[in-house]
């Protein structure tokens, strides 16, 4: 029965649907397909690796209970998921370094689940774990030489320990302050002291980590950060003479190694002046004879090496002043640090001029406990750090 024009009709919109529809459900599909999160190559290579390799540390039961709790962290009731949490937490942090590395292993392949509460609770897990896994390093840290672990934490630990153990030795109070300062540091090692550069105070844990850790081994990179900690080491005493504490004793040798390596460039003034302010008595006696013995030096660094040996009380002083009482030359004077003598009625009359000999002479007065202002010396002037001022001494 042939079909009537109605009827053709009705046939056609029904495919017209029937088209529409397949096309629709195909790109929803392919939609679907291409929002699903595609596991990195790289990661997945990397735990793949970490996997087998603490499969053959741990037996098969224990990696299966691992994941049994890992597998929790996905559950729908967050009192399960905080239990877990707790539990592996627990079993990480007390275990052994393969029990640690597994249940981190595991860990890390959470962080492409589609659930976004278990990828938070799976990061923040991770950073407890790394956390209680690096004090636990630190705490363990002892003079003794370190084997070959194969703890990452370790490794990255003796690193550190032996740059900073250059520096400050290896004693017991090296040790606690290294401890201090790689505490807070942290797992990732932020070596960020509390007080910066700029600040002119702070504390024997600051001290330690700018100058243990932080001060560079090449100094033409790095001029603006050395006149900073100039400033910053000329600006306060981290050293207590009558009360030294074990932590003052280590950033004492911090600033010795400092010093004698001298990473900035820094001049013989500024080592000098950096010795004096934090009473490092046996650095300034090494920096005086390494003055005196130094042919051609500068005349005004050894008008000061004879001042900061004065200081200390060096023993061969008093040899090195009668050979230099009649050294006629003229110690440089710094622009604007020009003294001028007081006359009679107090009013400057002629600029002092000072002489090697000057220093010498005034010394051996002040050793003897005369007055050098009675014999021609008035315009002389104290100084917090060198005892007297330079450019003071004279006629």
């Amino acid at each position: 029965m042939p079909s009537s024009p109605k009827f053709a009709r009705r046939r056609k919109l029904r495919q017209l649907i029937a088209a529409s529809a397949c096309m629709a459900f195909s790109t929803t599909a392919t939609t679907t397909v291409a929002e699903q999160p595609s596991p990195p190559s790289i990661d997945a290579s990397i735990d793949e690796a970490s996997y087998f390799k603490t499969a053959a540390c741990l037996p098969e039961s224990e990696l299966a209970r691992i994941d049994r709790n890992v597998s929790r962290l996905e559950s729908d009731s967050a009192v399960i998921r905080r239990l877990t949490a707790d539990r592996l937490y627990s079993k990480a942090s007390n275990g052994d370094v393969a029990t640690c590395d597994a249940i981190l292993c595991r860990l890390r392949g959470l962080r492409v689940s589609f659930s976004l509460d278990t990828r938070q609770l799976a990061d923040q897990l991770i950073e407890r774990i790394r956390l209680a896994c690096h004090q636990r390093s630190v705490a363990a840290l002892t003079p003794s030489p370190w084997g070959d672990s194969s703890d990452a934490f370790n490794r990255e630990l003796e690193l550190w320990w032996q740059q900073f153990s250059q520096r400050a030795g290896d004693d017991n109070d090296a040790i606690r302050q290294f401890q201090l300062v790689a505490l807070t540091a942290g797992p990732d090692w932020h070596w960020n002291a509390a007080a910066s550069l700029s600040d002119a105070k702070g504390g024997d844990k600051d001290w330690s980590c700018l100058l243990g850790i932080q001060v560079p081994d090449c100094g033409i990179r790095y001029v603006p950060a050395a006149k900073q900690l100039q400033t910053k080491l000329m600006a306060t005493c981290t050293n207590s003479i009558d009360n030294c504490t074990a932590s003052e004793r280590v950033v004492g040798r911090l600033i010795d190694s400092t010093i004698r390596r001298n990473p900035y460039g820094w001049s013989r003034e500024t080592c000098l002046g950096i010795a004096l302010t934090h009473h490092r008595s046996e650095l300034v006696n090494e920096l005086c004879e390494n003055i005196w013995n130094t042919p051609g030096v500068r005349v005004r660094e050894l008008g000061l090496s004879l001042l900061a040996a004065d200081r200390v009380n060096h023993d061969g002083l008093t040899e090195r002043l009668n050979e230099c009482c009649n050294d006629q030359r003229v110690i440089t004077v710094l622009p604007g640090q020009a003294h001028f003598g007081v006359g009679e009625a107090d009013w400057p009359h002629s600029i002092v001029v000072p002489r090697v000999s000057d220093v010498a002479q005034y010394l051996l007065w002040k050793r003897d406990g005369i007055d050098a202002r009675q014999h021609g010396m008035t315009a002389i002037q104290a100084d917090p750090v060198w005892g007297v001022r330079l450019e003071s001494i004279g006629r």
